[in-house]
């Protein structure tokens, strides 16, 4: 995780100040995902400022099946980042969360509700890693896992099954979607501080840019590909610097053993 960043002014206990914060923050956050039978996972981030409101975390369920959540606080810096820790410690100290994962946000989003300013929400995706390269996810006001086959095609994304933001609707209902990876094949989740990177001329990278990077890197590592991703979005910046955090989850199907 790249960060290099300090705010501008203050004096050196402000300085020092923001550093301590910076350093818990990254404490807290995985900084990289857990080893889930039968799947590759990669992950990368980059907070836009010294600390991020992206929010991602890995959960032992208590089925024995591993489950992930990406999320998005609303805002940039200190606000944001305090949206991160609520959610965190809500999914953290409540295991009875972790059932289907749209009642899980359902469930975590009126806790969530309760915690935080009207103004304030946050968008997330939960996963969950089940057999034979089943996954079931829901998705809160996020974009929804890009799916791409071996052969290089992505599936349509269905915009439809995404439920509201966490934080607005404390009865917000989030459909569960059951998605069937074949050996070879992945889904990358990512927050939007990836697409609406913007260079020098106003140009967001966009979402379809991502989906044809993805399409033709189907044959790299799955390590080069998350890599690549974000070289080539630092490419599409042209030496302006990113306004937004990204973070960015990609999984993919492992073949089974010979």
């Amino acid at each position: 995780m790249d960060i290099g960043l300090s705010p501008s002014g203050g004096d050196g206990d402000d300085r020092a100040a923001w550093k301590k914060l910076c350093n818990l923050q990254r404490r807290i956050l995985p900084q990289r995902p857990p080893e889930v039978p039968g799947y590759k996972l990669c992950l990368a981030y980059r907070p836009a400022f010294v600390v991020t409101g992206d929010y991602h975390d890995f959960f032992a369920r208590p089925d024995g099946r591993t489950a992930a959540f990406l999320g998005d606080g609303s805002g940039h810096g200190p606000a944001a980042s305090m949206l991160m820790a609520i959610m965190r410690t809500i999914l953290r100290t409540h295991p009875g969360l972790h059932r289907e994962p749209g009642r899980t946000l359902a469930d975590a989003g009126r806790m969530f509700h309760d915690e935080i300013p009207p103004d304030l929400f946050m968008t997330g995706v939960y996963l969950v890693f089940g057999e034979d390269g089943w996954v079931s996810w829901a998705a809160a006001g996020h974009h929804p896992p890009v799916w791409v086959a071996r052969s290089g095609t992505p599936a349509p994304v269905d915009f439809t099954v995404i439920g509201p933001v966490l934080g607005f609707d404390p009865g917000g209902d989030y459909p569960t979607v059951r998605s069937r990876l074949e050996p070879g094949d992945r889904a990358v989740v990512f927050t939007d501080g990836l697409y609406e990177a913007r260079n020098q001329a106003g140009e967001p990278f966009s979402r379809h840019r991502i989906w044809q990077y993805l399409q033709v890197t189907m044959d790299d590592p799955l390590e080069e590909v998350v890599a690549g991703l974000v070289g080539t979005v630092k490419a599409h910046l042209w030496g302006a610097e990113f306004e937004d955090d990204f973070t960015v989850l990609a999984v993919e199907r492992a073949d089974p053993p010979a």
